[in-house]
């Protein structure tokens, strides 16, 4: 278990234990935090036949069929982009027949803010009334998007985030080579996305990023010229901006760095649509943050 989230399951498993575990449990925190992780190794503890504490034993028949992923009582319901009422409806369905294995039945939905309103809907019967010894396991980073109804249901957990030390510290044990500062806290409360963007080919660094700001204070390149040149890593230097507007506010807080932080939201959103002009946004993106940096 990463070592942020680690008291969080303990406790949890203190409570399988002692059978005051919900049956529903709404499990919340960022991208990148190790939710999904977190929720798989909590539904492979619920079935386990001999768990040691917050421990699986790894040797008993539920154990070895989760290690193949064939636990016919673990039942897993995601979508890349929503999830369906269909899809519910089949894992509902499972659910309501008896375990296969005597023992518990587990639903796993990750990014439960994903499903539609229909999906939803139907899921509120069985988050009402669940059969015996069943439990529902819902993830999401995006709270605000699920219904109240079926927050209402369950039992909402708010998984702790790391701080930068933490984060710094774990990602070390992963990572071997240097790390910039800057771009761990960029990350920081998300570790296993700040290692997914490490383990990435670094070919728009942060450094790149502040001497290309630095070349354009001292007129040695413009902000059109910058632009054209990272329109490839746009999100990048919008996260990066993002960032750096954020340190900005924590020393002094000025209308034209609050400016620059809704254009950069702004810029966010126009980067969503098809056939946006990159190049065109980012340089007045750019051509504000030198403002700022000229201040």
């Amino acid at each position: 278990m990463f070592p942020w989230l680690d008291a969080s399951f303990k406790q949890l498993s203190h409570r399988i234990v002692t059978n005051k575990l919900h049956h529903a449990l709404l499990i919340q925190g960022p991208s990148g935090l190790g939710k999904a992780s977190f929720t798989m190794q909590l539904g492979q503890l619920l079935l386990c036949k001999a768990r040691q504490g917050d421990k699986v034993c790894g040797q008993c028949q539920s154990c070895l069929l989760n290690a193949a992923n064939t636990h016919p009582d673990l039942h897993v319901v995601e979508s890349d982009k929503q999830i369906g009422v269909d899809q519910i409806r089949e894992a509902i369905k499972k659910l309501g027949s008896s375990a296969h294995m005597s023992g518990a039945k587990v639903l796993i939905i990750y990014h439960a803010h994903t499903m539609t309103e229909s999906s939803a809907n139907a899921l509120l019967k069985t988050l009402e009334e669940p059969t015996a010894n069943t439990f529902l396991l819902l993830t999401t980073d995006k709270p605000e998007r699920i219904l109240a109804t079926i927050k209402s249901r369950c039992e909402k957990l708010a998984l702790p985030v790391p701080d930068l030390d933490t984060t710094l510290a774990w990602v070390k044990t992963q990572y071997a080579a240097e790390i910039d500062i800057n771009f761990v806290k960029l990350f920081s409360a998300r570790p296993l996305a700040l290692l997914a963007e490490l383990q990435e080919e670094q070919k728009f660094t942060y450094d790149i990023f502040s001497q290309g700001l630095q070349a354009l204070l001292q007129g040695q390149t413009n902000a059109m010229q910058l632009a054209m040149d990272w329109q490839d890593s746009a999100d990048k230097v919008l996260k990066w901006t993002q960032y750096w507007a954020r340190q900005q506010c924590t020393e002094q807080m000025s209308e034209s760095v609050w400016q620059l932080s809704e254009q950069a939201i702004k810029v966010t959103q126009q980067l969503r649509n098809p056939g946006v002009n990159k190049t065109l946004v980012l340089t007045q993106l750019l051509n504000k943050l030198a403002l700022v940096k000229a201040a």
